[in-house]
């Protein structure tokens, strides 16, 4: 699911992270980042015992821009753009504030009007949820 939705939004927001300094040669790499920054924080968030953080925001509850979760995602991929692609601290504060976001809102629109029930989100984030398999929730993400 996160693969597609970010093909999905390459060209929208595209257009926009070129118009604060990503390179097209750059895209790629911004991209893979920011699912990588995505699934990690998934899983550090919901291994870390706050599943409530994550159920919040599938469900709505939570908005995207007050969401903590979400907050440590921009900063992690904030970082990563930093570490690994080179770009200054403030570059990559606005393509993080802008991609994630972005990518957050479009996920949203991809969980059902009624949100995912508490007992389906925990368990798919028991035993194998992190695994891949395609029930768990970074399998869910994946497809």
């Amino acid at each position: 699911m996160l693969e597609s939705i970010i093909q999905s939004s390459r060209i929208e927001l595209g257009k926009e992270l070129a118009e604060n300094g990503v390179a097209s040669n750059q895209m790629d790499d911004v991209f893979g980042l920011a699912k990588d920054s995505i699934l990690s924080n998934f899983k550090s968030s919901a291994t870390g015992g706050d599943v409530n953080g994550i159920l919040n925001l599938f469900n709505g509850k939570q908005s995207i821009s007050g969401s903590p979760l979400v907050k440590n995602i921009i900063g992690d991929y904030s970082s990563q753009l930093i570490s690994k692609l080179g770009f200054s601290n403030a570059t990559a504060k606005s393509i993080a504030g802008i991609a994630i976001p972005f990518i957050m809102n479009m996920i949203n629109k991809k969980t059902p009007d009624s949100g995912i029930p508490e007992n389906d989100l925990l368990s798919m984030l028991g035993g194998s949820a992190f695994t891949g398999g395609k029930n768990s929730v970074l399998g869910k993400l994946k497809d």
